[in-house]
């Protein structure tokens, strides 16, 4: 009678790890508009995952190991002078960034992000 309760307990626990583990691939995101080959490119997911380089060029490639299927938020921007935040004048990105929502498949293996430069943005709607 032990056992069989151990067994039902067992395969109780299995079947919730289970239903909490969820399909994960790797995603390649090509950045461009990268405005000069200074300071870093980063990217962050709302899911977790985060990745950084060298901004050498007008694009970057990163790529974000492991990320779960479903919906999630891509938040990416240039920190060309290297201090590791989005540099803000007012309230307003000074640095080029994008956010990108993204419905994660795992058909979905690479991404192409353009960087914006929100400021030159909001003063031109300002006109």
């Amino acid at each position: 009678m032990k056992t069989i309760g151990f067994k039902w307990v067992a395969l109780c626990i299995v079947s919730v790890c289970a239903t909490f583990v969820s399909a994960q691939s790797d995603l390649t995101v090509k950045v461009k508009n990268i405005r000069s080959a200074k300071g870093k490119v980063m990217i962050a997911a709302d899911k977790g995952q985060y990745a950084m380089v060298d901004a050498t060029g007008d694009t970057a490639t990163l790529v974000l190991k492991e990320m779960p299927e479903g919906k999630c938020k891509l938040y990416v921007y240039h920190d060309e002078n290297g201090n590791y935040q989005l540099d803000r004048e007012d309230g307003v990105p000074a640095e080029n960034c994008a956010i990108v929502d993204l419905d994660m498949t795992a058909e979905a293996k690479t991404i192409d992000v353009e960087l914006k430069d929100v400021r030159a943005l909001q003063d031109k709607a300002k006109k």
